[in-house]
């Protein structure tokens, strides 16, 4: 297992969790027993989604789904890779693993047959990866025309998200996570950001839109990016994935970009790296000013797929379906 997970070693309780986990699972907690509290909720939540899916398979053609036979595996692996991407492929097989790891039970994906579909599956779908459309400068500064001067809670925050993401190349969970104890606010104005150990300085255009916001919202403490209900009422609660993602949806709206261009919550990462690298920048620069352990996907986001592979290949511990 890639965490250091004890699997259940008492018989009598491995039997219990098994037939827990021989029926729809309803909440990560079983899961989260099962792993002993090593894995983030949202984590946990994946791991049951695939979980019940892979149960429904079994249900439907009813064979056992713990222990399962990599024959089985197999066939759900050929039935998922219809409709799903070869990363969705090998997120099922680690759940898979996992659950039958954990019980002590024989590892169906660890054999021969997987490691050679798998195979198959890379070479047909290497190609399927795709970034995050990139959110560039000029989409920023077509937005700043359109809501610079709006007097609308929600045009004023989400202005303020598209320019401080953009520029400080911040994570979903950075901006989720910002309070006001990160921001340094100088007396001319400019902010500055605090993110772990890095300090980033915002220029006088994202510095103003975070300003107008802090000002429209009254927030002097607590999280920077709150939610806003339909009636315009600004909450204490912070914005979550989801609510990112539809902020940048938004801009996509405004912008009238196709279907196949639509934002995302990752979009301004992607795009930032896109300038930087046409600006001159390294593949080292662009890592370091987003914050990357390594330089992998600022590779891939620049379009740099050999130095991406190389480096990706440096941080992978090899699966048995890979070896």
């Amino acid at each position: 297992m890639a965490k250091q997970i004890t699997p259940i070693s008492d018989e009598l309780t491995s039997q219990h969790s098994q037939a827990i986990f021989r029926q729809p699972l309803e909440s990560v907690e079983p899961l989260n027993e099962l792993t002993r509290g090593q894995y983030a909720k949202n984590t946990l939540v994946s791991f049951k989604n695939d979980w019940n899916s892979f149960l429904a398979f079994c249900i439907e053609h009813k064979v056992p789904a713990l222990p399962a036979k990599a024959d089985t595996v197999h066939r759900y692996i050929e039935q998922m890779a219809k409709t799903r991407k070869l990363a969705s492929l090998k997120r099922y097989l680690v759940t898979l693993s996992l659950v039958h790891r954990c019980h002590t039970l024989p590892d169906p994906c660890a054999q021969t047959e997987i490691r050679l579909e798998m195979k198959k599956q890379q070479l047909e779908k290497h190609d399927d990866y795709q970034n995050a459309s990139a959110f560039r400068d000029e989409h920023l500064q077509s937005l700043l025309l359109r809501f610079e001067l709006s007097t609308k809670p929600k045009d004023i925050r989400d202005l303020a998200i598209w320019a401080v993401m953009f520029e400080a190349m911040l994570k979903r969970s950075e901006l989720a996570n910002l309070s006001v104890e990160n921001l340094s606010i100088h007396p001319n104005g400019m902010i500055d950001l605090c993110i772990k150990n890095d300090v980033i300085a915002l220029s006088s255009v994202a510095s103003k839109a975070l300003q107008r916001w802090l000002v429209t919202g009254m927030i002097d403490n607590g999280f920077v990016f709150r939610r806003i209900d339909r009636h315009g009422n600004i909450g204490d609660s912070p914005l979550d994935h989801s609510s990112i993602y539809r902020v940048f949806r938004r801009a996509s709206d405004e912008l009238g970009q196709p279907e196949s261009s639509l934002f995302s919550g990752q979009s301004p990462r992607v795009g930032a790296s896109q300038d930087l690298a046409e600006s001159g920048c390294s593949i080292k620069d662009i890592q370091e000013q987003g914050r990357w352990k390594s330089p992998a996907m600022p590779a891939q986001y620049v379009g740099n797929k050999d130095r991406h592979d190389k480096e990706i290949a440096k941080y992978i511990k090899p699966k048995p379906w890979e070896r």
